[in-house]
């Protein structure tokens, strides 16, 4: 299924998905919406896909809410014989992807709300953990993209908050953890509103701070944005360490993702043949990911811990009471349950690139290229203060 969607070939990413060991009824119930809504959304069945991620969506609220009473299998089992409540990062990553859905069909106000949910979600999330927090509490592109479409709307003191929101993070935790910079789009946009809403000593400020001379605010004007959705997120894996404890040697597994950035082939767009205007990196999945599953690894290393000395004890009274025979089904026991899970939402793209132009009212031909590959070619018209937000995915 993964190659057959790595390729494009949605349909028959479709076909095989619907042969694999994925059901909707199965502990993996969670995956099967996510995995079915992104292939459905590839092959343009928008509201199908929406109602699979909406779906997943209630799927992990009820599982991480699940009392722990209920975990009780798990210090004897690893994570991978329960349901599968997804990553932190996935549900965050479900109300983006929602709000690209309705971006894609002009539903800038839907899109809007989903990208509200994003640090909703965010903060629901981290509001249960008292200790150890995620590093990932604060989404930037979910300020960007909800500051385009205020913009887009005509919003302008609205989008100027959320401008402002996403640059502040962007600044923090974004570029120190997860390796994004402020685009300079995102910049240029705020200057501009600046300008617009008569606060030029804010806009001189911001550009002396980002040392932007060029920066400028045309009187008549539209913009062009594309929003990227490029590649596909790394694949976890299980990564093995020991650590000494109460005299023996405790073997842990863990689930991790690579820090790899996504592929930096050409992704942007050109306008009516003219210079090709590169895109920008807003949003890394794979390093959030990362930082994501590190998070988790120091909360999991208590629950860990607990569940292998259990069967460590096991393998003890085994030893104890069955001889040879017992110690070594005690142990394939143990090597058997102490595994890292490694399921994931493989179709999640890997990063979210933003291209913008400014250009003056008019018809237009759009030429669009996601990762090397030329995708789509649209062409629109734009009047004087219109601003244009198309998805490619």
């Amino acid at each position: 299924m993964n190659l057959s969607f790595r390729a494009g070939n949605y349909t028959a990413a479709l076909e095989k998905f619907d042969k694999v060991d994925l059901k909707e009824e199965s502990r993996n119930r969670m995956l099967y919406y996510l995995e079915k809504g992104m292939i459905q959304d590839r092959l343009g069945k928008r509201e199908s896909s929406r109602n699979l991620w909406m779906k997943a969506d209630k799927v992990g609220d009820e599982l991480f809410t699940t009392s722990l009473s209920k975990e009780a299998a798990t210090y004897l089992y690893n994570e991978g014989a329960q349901a599968y409540p997804g990553e932190d990062y996935e549900k965050v990553a479900i109300h983006t992807m929602l709000a690209h859905s309705f971006l894609g069909e002009g539903n800038l106000d839907s899109a809007r709300v989903e990208a509200a949910r994003i640090n909703t979600k965010l903060n629901e999330i981290n509001g249960f953990y008292k200790d150890n927090k995620n590093k990932y509490r604060d989404d930037a592109y979910a300020r960007y993209l909800s500051a385009m479409i205020y913009e887009a709307n005509g919003e302008l003191d609205s989008a100027i908050v959320d401008y402002r929101n996403a640059l502040k993070i962007y600044e923090g935790d974004y570029q120190e953890t997860f390796g994004v910079s402020p685009p300079n789009e995102l910049v240029a946009a705020l200057y501009r509103l600046f300008m617009q809403r008569d606060r030029k000593d804010e806009a001189k400020a911001l550009a002396k701070k980002y040392n932007k001379t060029e920066l400028s605010s045309p009187s008549e004007y539209a913009s062009i944005i594309v929003v990227h959705e490029v590649g596909v997120i790394n694949e976890k894996r299980a990564e093995d360490f020991v650590v000494p404890w109460g005299g023996s040697v405790l073997r842990f597994s863990f689930p991790v993702i690579p820090k790899k950035s996504p592929s930096r082939d050409a992704t942007g767009f050109r306008v009516n043949e003219g210079t090709f205007e590169k895109g920008e990196l807003a949003q890394n999945f794979n390093t959030i990911a990362y930082a994501n599953l590190e998070d988790r690894r120091v909360r999991m290393i208590v629950k860990s811990a607990a569940r292998i000395i259990i069967k460590n004890q096991l393998t003890q009274k085994a030893e104890k009471e069955l001889g040879a025979a017992g110690l070594i089904a005690a142990t394939v026991y143990g090597a058997v349950t102490e595994t890292a899970d490694t399921r994931q939402w493989t179709t999640l793209p890997a990063a979210v690139y933003v291209t913008r132009k400014i250009v003056k009212p008019g018809e237009y031909s759009i030429e669009i290229t996601n990762n090397g590959r030329v995708r789509t070619i649209k062409k629109i018209r734009l009047k004087k203060g219109d601003v244009q937000i198309i998805r490619d995915a």
